[in-house]
């Protein structure tokens, strides 16, 4: 990917989920799964290459679970977006500093 010149920011792509051209364009394929269509609940990474992702479940109005960094606070972050959200609210709430704003902590003994 490297040597392509296939990888967006950031760089460089070793030890990490790629963040590659086109991983924007993949995440719009997402809505048209029958597996997304059915899902209450889904687990996006945290990752850059999946910021489009985890729009796409918050969009559809899905529970989102982003996986904690190194476990520091629970298992997984659960994304509340604001009442009313706009998409733009949307998408702030899927970056990470959306993810510090907009979450709580869920262990493993909560219920989702």
């Amino acid at each position: 990917m490297e040597s392509q010149n296939l990888a967006d920011f950031p760089r460089p792509v070793h030890h990490r989920i790629p963040n590659f051209k086109g991983a924007s364009h993949a995440a719009e394929q997402l809505p048209r799964l029958q597996a997304f269509k059915t899902a209450r609940t889904i687990k996006v990474n945290p990752d850059a290459p999946q910021k489009s992702a985890r729009f796409f479940v918050l969009e559809s109005k899905k529970t989102l679970l982003v996986p904690t960094p190194r476990l520091r606070t629970g298992l997984f972050n659960k994304i509340t977006p604001p009442p009313g959200a706009t998409k733009d609210i949307l998408r702030k709430c899927a970056t990470s500093q959306g993810v510090r704003n907009y979450s709580v902590p869920i262990g493993l003994d909560s219920r989702v």
